[in-house]
């Protein structure tokens, strides 16, 4: 089963990237742009990477996070046959790459918290071009929806010249940044049990200060997982011995006592 989409218009003239807080900064950027790819395949888009100063997108919302004053040739991969939301049977999704988050958010199929992640992650002008792929080697340690698809058991695939690996989203996420020559492809997550969220920001529509989710799978097996509490959102069991990085919002202490109390009120959404 196919989780319909709406077609994502193709607009030539976007920009690569979110705008800088200095246009000259953001303009310097876009000049170094020297070329434009968007190959039909993953094959075509491997050899596109052997190109000096090549970068991959995927909606443009980031152009890499890697500022540099060398040229880029960017390697765009809307057209290479990673979009798409696939149902099996047994109660598993495979969520294609370039799949957009506004697309997450609109397809029943996906489970509730992670539609309601996918809301959460952007405004809606960015949502319909952020991809799922550029969301996951981005790593936002605040990220809501990487939470939540920890505690899906999501599984990443990572494909190569050589061949395509499967690894769990936490494994990935340790091991970031990815190498010059991989590509995630793919998600698969298990839809089955029941999951809560629980969240603390300054406002009900900013960033998680820390966000903790709780899932119950079919197994009967529980699973946790954090943000807001380490580089990158974490699976968790013992909040006790985290040492999260303290910001302007809040210390580090302030963040572990708010983890174990976050932590609670997703285990009783469970319960």
């Amino acid at each position: 089963m196919t989780c319909a989409a709406r077609p994502k218009r193709l607009v030539e003239d976007r920009p690569l990237a979110l705008p800088l807080a200095d246009p000259q900064a953001y303009a310097d950027m876009m000049k170094r742009i020297s070329a434009y790819f968007r190959p039909e395949s993953i094959g075509e888009a491997f050899a596109l990477l052997d190109g000096p100063g090549a970068v991959l997108i995927g909606g443009g919302t980031k152009l890499n996070g890697r500022l540099s004053s060398e040229p880029m040739s960017v390697v765009d991969l809307q057209l290479a046959g990673l979009g798409g939301i696939e149902r099996f049977d047994t109660g598993t999704l495979r969520i294609g790459a370039t799949t957009t988050l506004q697309q997450l958010v609109d397809c029943e199929d996906v489970p509730a918290i992670v539609r309601e992640a996918a809301r959460r992650e952007l405004p809606s002008t960015l949502r319909a071009q952020s991809t799922l792929g550029g969301t996951i080697v981005s790593a936002d340690r605040e990220s809501e929806l990487l939470v939540a698809l920890l505690v899906h058991d999501a599984e990443v695939f990572v494909a190569r010249p050589e061949g395509t690996e499967k690894m769990g989203l936490e494994v990935l996420l340790a091991h970031l940044p990815l190498a010059s020559h991989e590509i995630v492809t793919a998600v698969a997550i298990d839809t089955g049990g029941s999951a809560s969220v629980a969240r603390t920001a300054r406002t009900s529509a900013d960033k998680p200060i820390v966000v903790a989710a709780a899932r119950v799978g079919a197994d009967g097996r529980r699973r946790l997982a954090l943000a807001g509490v380490a580089s990158t959102p974490v699976l968790a069991e013992e909040t006790d011995e985290l040492d999260p990085p303290g910001d302007f919002r809040g210390s580090g202490e302030y963040r572990r006592a708010l983890a174990g109390v976050l932590v609670s009120r997703a285990i009783e959404g469970v319960s």
